[in-house]
């Protein structure tokens, strides 16, 4: 592979002088190549040896379906014959244990930092060409040009920063950056007038915009509402330009004349740095990195957690391929719900609640690790009709029917029900009554039954109160599946 933008700075021997050793050259090599990777295929995944990856380091799209894989060796200062075995090994592991768990390798992309000498080259011509034909499996390879290709475009910027900083750092920012406005230039009359373009220009993903004083590259185009020419709130994920660099979530509401709405986003965000700023890093909710408010800004941003997301290991899959979840999934599935339930209800305990949930902002770091959420949602932020998220909106945020103090909590139930039950069955709960988890051949006790349907109450007063009420179902309905496992 190869491009006609290289970035000539980027010296992949920063590798060896940043860790000091061969063996950290080789892993910090491959977390590079697993950020790039991501930053042009959100949601893809490491492996981590244990004891061996499976022929994988970075994969996209589901085990249980069909990937690609992003294989790293950090071969210096050429891929030559000795490091032909090495290719041909992983290659063959990672087609081993495609059939062994019945998935399968759609492209197989050998990343390297170097280049292939002459002989290696024809032999890698030939070499290929037998495998896709045997295997189907397309083979490509991101050698050192085409590295430098994109880590030149603009959404790999981040990933730039990070490993291969230019020897003057970072360029400062130029002032008044910090509130978001643009400064007019010194030869503008008086009364000119310069439109401050992080107001009136929506920023797109590989942009790096100010935030709270800070430095943040966009992941993906941030979500944008405006109060016309008053003030513009947005929130979404993006790169904190710091050392070290930390991924992120953030809302902010830039505000260019005095509003009602622009102090009331102004007042939620207020909140909710002193919410993070006091509870923050524990019990499952994410870490406060900065913020702050002030008369034409008002912003936070919290850490991103890293991990799987609840979508990328349960699911909902795309419709066409749904279908119920089988038992080990679906017990593993019940035992996050009852952590997810529990985490949220932390967040109760402190008089607010998130609104926003969806199987994008839980992050499973681990086995057996507590899920953390990505950020506080609407915490806060004042009830409106379409608030929130289209997927799993409880029926009460569509409208402003429903009143009481408890009626966040109720919509948190709600939704964090509804995922529960799109993933075990494979189709979203129906407006009303939804079918029986039964009618889907799922062999659930009646406890997780009756206790699904209740949380999906249309009528929030009818529904559980507090997300930990569904734990003893959830709990009783995983140790029934585990059962029948056996």
């Amino acid at each position: 592979m190869s491009g006609s933008h290289e970035n000539p700075m980027v010296n992949f021997r920063a590798h060896e002088v940043n860790t000091g050793s061969a063996a950290g050259a080789r892993a910090d090599f491959e977390q590079m190549i697993a950020q790039l990777v991501d930053v042009f295929h959100p949601g893809a995944r490491q492996v981590s040896a244990n004891p061996g990856d499976g022929g994988i380091d970075v994969f996209h799209g589901r085990l249980d379906d069909r990937i690609v894989v992003w294989q790293s060796k950090y071969f210096m200062p050429q891929v030559a014959q000795a490091h032909h075995g090495q290719i041909r090994k992983s290659f063959a592991s990672a087609q081993k244990n495609a059939r062994a768990h019945g998935y399968r390798i759609d492209e197989w992309i050998l990343c390297v930092p170097s280049s292939m000498d002459h002989p290696t080259t024809l032999w890698w011509d030939g070499w290929r060409r037998v495998q896709q034909a045997e295997t189907s499996t397309k083979i490509d390879i991101w050698d050192e040009t085409g590295l430098r290709s994109l880590l030149a475009k603009p959404p790999a910027a981040a990933v730039l920063a990070a490993y291969y900083p230019p020897p003057g750092g970072p360029r400062p920012p130029s002032p008044g950056a910090e509130l978001g406005i643009t400064v007019p230039p010194a030869d503008a009359g008086a009364g000119a007038l310069t439109p401050p373009r992080s107001v009136d220009r929506r920023p797109h993903a590989g942009e790096t915009i100010r935030i709270a004083g800070c430095q943040c590259l966009l992941y993906g185009d941030p979500q944008e509402w405006r109060g016309g020419d008053a003030w513009v709130l947005r929130t979404g994920a993006a790169m904190v330009m710091s050392t070290p660099t930390r991924p992120a979530m953030f809302r902010q509401v830039l505000i260019r004349r005095p509003d009602p709405e622009a102090e009331a986003h102004a007042a939620a965000i207020d909140t909710q740095l002193r919410l993070l700023g006091r509870i923050g890093g524990r019990n499952g909710l994410p870490r406060l990195v900065d913020g702050r408010v002030g008369s034409t800004e008002a912003a936070v941003i919290s850490v991103r957690p890293a991990g799987r997301t609840w979508r990328e290991v349960f699911g909902p899959v795309n419709p066409a391929r749904a279908r119920p979840l089988d038992r080990v999934t679906a017990t593993a599935l019940l035992t996050v719900a009852t952590r997810t339930a529990g985490v949220l209800s932390r967040l109760h305990e402190t008089g607010h609640s998130h609104r926003a949930l969806t199987p994008d902002g839980v992050t499973l770091p681990g086995p057996g690790d507590r899920p953390l959420i990505r950020d506080v949602g609407l915490a806060a932020v004042p009830r409106r009709p379409g608030e929130g998220p289209a997927e799993y909106r409880a029926p009460e945020q569509e409208r402003l029917g429903f009143h009481g103090p408890e009626v966040g909590f109720r919509t948190d139930v709600y939704r964090l029900a509804a995922m529960i039950y799109h993933c075990l069955t494979g189709r979203p709960p129906a407006p009303g009554r939804s079918m029986p988890l039964r009618a889907f051949g799922l062999d659930v006790p009646d406890e997780l039954e009756d206790a699904l349907q209740a949380a999906l109450d249309p009528d929030p007063a009818r529904r559980p109160s507090r997300p930990d009420l569904l734990t003893p179902a959830l709990r009783a309905g995983a140790r029934h599946l585990a059962r029948s496992v056996r």
